[in-house]
């Protein structure tokens, strides 16, 4: 009796081993389960950033020798000479400023970034420029180029005011060409005609538009963008692009127009039908190298309205703004900010070098 209870024993010790063994290897297998899981979660763009810090740079020596080929050709185009910055002495524009130094004060839609020249364009700034090109418009007016890296995207920024202020480039060759130059592809350019005399009559022929137009009129670059005006109304916006131009007022509604080069004679006997079909024609013209005027198709008497870039430093920022006004002179009826934030808090400003209407 004593033997099988001393052989009970044993069996029972030799289960409970057997149980302890089996919840043990449940647990491993739970814990390797739980790994696999995380690692099959990994994002392609971790994946992609990872990949990125690994190679050490975002931009090289063929990339920008790339760009700048492509600079060549797109300057032809524009018929416009561009400098590029050679990494060693400062670009300096006949607008006053110095580049890379001067981006240590640069602001972009009046707001302040970090941006600095950074030739592998992996570095920790909000903009990291890997590419400065610049084109001396006049002794006192400039376009700058910079084509940066924000967060591994490649954006062109561009200034073309007085200041020290930049924005994202409206100009749908750049940037689509910065970005396939930056995925290695191919870039494309429509390259001029072959003698000066196909290009006049190409021009001509492309600015004859019917009815009196000869093509259209551009808008200043630092113009074009969407701004906000806030009176005593309400909330007005301004939205600006290339060639147009439309004011929405508090109340949502909306005058859009399309600004053209006036050929001929604004006849007199002009039926009601007639104008309304042209309701959106300006007959309009550049003010300069930074404003816009624009008058009524079948317009005779009266005054025009008027548009002008500004800038004016607010809580010690300078901030790009646009002006317009209506009538017969060039003063201000409605200053525009950037931002719906900024037309807020400044509605009530008033600024000694704006000359306004009231």
């Amino acid at each position: 009796m004593k033997k099988l209870t001393i052989i009970s024993s044993v069996i029972l010790s030799s289960l409970l081993i057997l149980t302890g063994c089996g919840s043990n290897s449940s647990k491993k297998s739970n814990v390797t389960s739980k790994v696999k899981v995380v690692k099959q979660s990994s994002s392609k763009k971790s994946q992609k950033g990872v990949a990125k810090k690994k190679s050490g740079s975002l931009w090289n020596n063929d990339k920008d020798s790339h760009l700048e080929d492509f600079m060549k050709q797109w300057g032809e185009v524009m018929n416009q000479t561009y400098t590029k910055y050679d990494g060693t002495n400062n670009i300096q524009t006949t607008s006053g400023m110095n580049y890379p130094q001067d981006f240590n004060s640069a602001t972009v839609n009046g707001q302040n970034v970090s941006m600095a020249w950074d030739k592998k364009g992996t570095g920790k700034n909000d903009y990291n420029v890997v590419a400065i090109y610049n084109y001396n418009k006049s002794s006192s007016s400039s376009i700058t180029y910079a084509f940066t890296l924000a967060d591994g995207e490649p954006i062109v920024l561009v200034n073309e005011g007085s200041g020290n202020n930049w924005s994202e480039t409206k100009n749908k060759s750049l940037k689509e060409n910065f970005v396939n130059i930056f995925d290695g592809k191919a870039t494309h350019v429509e390259k001029p005609a072959a003698s000066s005399s196909s290009v006049k009559n190409s021009t001509k022929a492309t600015e004859d538009l019917g009815e009196g137009r000869g093509g259209y009129v551009t808008t200043p670059e630092a113009m074009r963008g969407t701004w906000y005006s806030k009176g005593e109304d309400g909330m007005k916006k301004l939205v600006i692009s290339e060639h147009e131009i439309t004011l929405i007022s508090a109340d949502g509604e909306t005058n859009h127009t399309i600004l053209y080069k006036r050929t001929k004679d604004t006849p007199s006997d002009v039926s009601e039908s007639e104008r309304q079909s042209k309701e959106e024609w300006r007959s309009a013209g550049n003010i300069g190298t930074n404003g816009i005027s624009m008058r009524g198709w079948y317009q005779l008497q009266g005054g025009g309205e008027h548009f002008f870039t500004h800038e004016e430093e607010i809580n010690g920022q300078k901030v790009p703004l646009v002006l317009y006004g209506f009538g017969a002179n060039d003063l201000t009826d409605y200053v525009y900010y950037p931002s719906e934030d900024l037309a807020n808090k400044q509605s009530d400003a008033k600024y000694d070098d704006i000359n306004y209407k009231f």
